[in-house]
């Protein structure tokens, strides 16, 4: 049966349309939390900003910052701790009570509002528990926010396009990270206070970044709100309750232990690795202000650099896991994170810090990316937000590795710089556990139509 082409301006075609397109700006909008206040400026504010104010002797400054350093880490922690029990529970509730979209916009809100309670931040030494407590609250918010969200890829994509659409995504986040650390740094830093010109006085300048943050948050993820699509519902589903929540996580992953190993297996693996990614992310300002002596200028050419060889990477790498699967994205891609922190760590100069660490960005994305696909190719299409729940418990399950490996190294061995040396112990687990998983074709390209285009093609 010949099928009826539609065109280009048919209600299905453009609904999908702005369903694709609102998904790519929610990525574009919630990535300015991640890079402009868990990585490259709000957090190193308040690591060698708030808690150094007022003190003149350079080794009690680095000792305050190397505390701060470490009660941010453990403050996402506990923050990994949190996602880990909540995740799973509210990816249950939006499976069989069809809440997926309210939960959605909720945390995606709740994110923008505890960022912009961040301008209450004031350079004292007295607020570092204040600032580290409301960067970890917005952990949690945005990671609940990302498991609703990610379960709405399978509805907007096929096999066929499925890791084009992630990739272009995950670039939109890190050119949309671009653009507003280029405006953070014109209007809020450079030259002087920035063209706005508000005073740097108890750091109001940089207190002001969090407000334009938050606004930037909202106003960009606002079309999923209304372009999500419908959030399926069971309607044979028992009313839900917490305990019941919980004790169907305890049946599903039993579940999945007993017919689902290899989906087991790579959630363990993905949990290890990506947790080491997050590290890399989360403290990469940290260690460039209080390993390399880098200003917050320089932190914000960094982080501008580094999105955008990030999203090069990403959008690059969608495009060859169509061709090649995203089994052989993820392996390469960490092959290359751990190389190349490696070179960092031996090398130990600023310069080396530059160039191997804009290179490491490249990698970075198509691992997330592919990751996010390859859980689509093993899930049951009617489970795919509580698989993403589970994704992201397991992922928090392990949240304490990175930042604890990063504290232990700091501790221990000597400085900010050899954290680095923990954070790369945790991805080289990561790609170890990775490595003997049975993928199948979930982890190869996709060969042929989807089943949805062949229905199409019937008529």
């Amino acid at each position: 049966m010949t099928a009826v082409q539609e065109g280009p301006l048919t209600p299905r075609r453009s609904a999908l349309a702005a369903q694709i397109r609102a998904f790519g700006l929610w990525d574009w909008g919630i990535s300015a939390f991640s890079s402009v206040i868990l990585t490259f400026v709000f957090a190193a504010y308040i690591t060698t900003g708030v808690a150094t104010a007022g003190i003149e002797d350079p080794a009690a400054a680095q000792a305050a910052t190397d505390r701060a350093s470490a009660l941010l880490s453990s403050t996402q922690m506990w923050a990994a701790v949190a996602v880990a029990l909540l995740a799973p529970l509210l990816g249950s509730l939006a499976d069989t009570g069809g809440h997926r979209n309210t939960l959605l916009r909720i945390t995606t809100l709740a994110t923008g509002v505890l960022v912009a309670l961040m301008v209450t931040v004031a350079m004292d030494p007295a607020f570092v528990l204040w600032g580290c407590v409301l960067i970890a609250a917005a952990v949690v918010t945005s990671e609940l926010a990302l498991v609703f969200v990610n379960s709405v890829l399978p509805q907007i994509s096929t096999e066929q396009n499925r890791g084009r659409i992630s990739g272009t995504a995950w670039a939109l986040g890190y050119w949309g990270s671009i653009l507003c650390m280029v405006l953070v740094l014109v209007l809020f830093v450079m030259p002087g206070t920035g063209l706005l010109g508000i005073t740097s006085e108890r750091g109001w300048n940089l207190r002001a970044i969090a407000l334009f943050t938050a606004l930037w948050i909202i106003v960009f993820t606002l079309p999923i709100m209304r372009w999500v699509p419908p959030s399926p519902r069971d309607p044979s589903a028992p009313r839900w309750t917490p305990w019941d929540g919980y004790r169907q996580i305890g049946r599903r992953l039993v579940r999945t232990w007993r017919d689902e190993p290899q989906m087991l297996h790579f959630l363990v693996a993905s949990a290890v690795y990506r947790d080491g990614l997050g590290a890399v992310f989360t403290l990469a300002g940290v260690i460039a202000a209080g390993a390399y002596g880098f200003s917050t200028v320089m932190i914000i050419v960094f982080g501008i650099a580094a999105n955008l060889i990030a999203g090069v990477g990403v959008f690059i790498g969608g495009r060859v896991e169509d061709r090649v699967g995203p089994r052989a994205v993820i392996v390469a891609s960490l092959v290359a994170v751990i190389v190349l922190g490696c070179v960092i760590l031996v090398a130990g100069t600023a310069a080396a810090f530059w160039a191997a660490g804009l290179a490491l960005c490249f990698f970075v994305g198509p691992i997330n990316a592919s990751s996010r696909t390859l859980l689509t190719r093993l899930s049951d299409p009617d489970r795919y937000t509580e698989n993403f729940g589970l994704y992201a418990t397991s992922g928090r399950a392990f949240g304490f590795l990175g930042t604890g490996a990063f504290t232990l190294a700091v501790t221990h061995l000597g400085g900010v710089t050899m954290g680095i040396l923990g954070i790369v112990a945790v991805l080289l687990l990561g790609l170890v556990l990775f490595l003997p998983v049975r993928l199948g074709a979930a982890g190869r390209a996709p060969v042929g139509p989807s089943p949805a285009e062949e229905r199409e093609a019937d008529g």
